[in-house]
């Protein structure tokens, strides 16, 4: 086992949140980092009287938490808005309010395989775990600083949101999702570049929350780069290719090889 497992066994787990009183830990999560820490434009807490954040989309949305072993309180959490069952045209929230600007060179939406693609949203890590630089000013708790080797504050784990990926990889591959749509500030994706996980921006930055790009990709593409340059990783959010395979050209050399 990987030094980067071990310390993800060590210090959290992935928890479906697919109970009410699971959602409801999360929808308090949001609330009270969008609306009471951050205080967004579009959060203000009077929306939100019972201190829960929630919107049309999560009607439906599946969401993961990630939880600390020790205290076991909420380190973080996402949602993945799903395709509307009913009618899959329907637009993801990244097409209703951005997909006017979207470039059609990279992307017709129309084209997009609609039940297999899911928006990642609103990813969100709690304060006393955005703890070091400026992590405490974005919701997904990001910043320069979380890499940085020389602090002394360092972290037995790379980041939260490593372990939020491990929670996205498993609940895309449990529904059976191909494609990732996502709207976030282009320094996350950024920094999201770290790990492998960066997406391919289809549009300009835009004023959406404050400053924010759209950007997809296939899961293919980016677990098959996560593969290439860090292993390890992609070892971990794979559960070691068992929720979501090897790239083929590595599986089919591997054969040719022990052949």
């Amino acid at each position: 086992m990987s030094d980067l497992i071990a310390a993800f066994n060590k210090y959290f787990e992935v928890v479906p949140a697919n109970t009410t009183e699971l959602k409801n830990q999360f929808f308090h999560l949001r609330y009270q980092v969008y609306s009471q820490e951050l205080q967004l434009p579009g959060f203000e807490s009077w929306h939100y009287p019972d201190g829960r954040e929630i919107d049309k989309y999560d009607k439906r949305s599946v969401y993961s938490l990630l939880r600390h072993r020790q205290s076991k309180s909420i380190v973080g959490g996402l949602r993945l808005v799903l395709c509307d069952p009913d009618d899959p045209f329907q637009p993801f929230p990244i097409e209703e309010h951005v997909g006017h600007y979207f470039d059609t060179r990279l992307v017709d939406s129309t084209q997009l395989p609609r039940r297999t693609t899911a928006e990642i949203s609103r990813l969100v890590v709690a304060r006393d775990f955005r703890c070091r630089g400026k992590e405490v000013l974005y919701a997904h708790g990001m910043d320069y600083s979380s890499f940085d080797d020389k602090s002394d504050n360092r972290r037995q784990f790379p980041h939260p949101v490593l372990g939020l990926l491990v929670a996205l990889v498993q609940m895309s591959s449990q529904y059976g999702i191909t494609h990732w749509y996502a709207i976030m500030e282009p320094v996350l994706n950024r920094l999201l570049r770290r790990f492998s996980f960066d997406l391919k921006p289809i549009g300009p930055a835009v004023d959406y929350y404050g400053i924010r790009q759209p950007y997809l990709n296939t899961i293919d593409n980016v677990l098959t780069r996560v593969f290439q340059k860090n292993q390890d990783i992609w070892d971990l959010v794979t559960d070691h290719g068992r929720i979501w395979p090897a790239p083929r050209q590595w599986a089919v050399k591997q054969l040719s090889t022990n052949s």
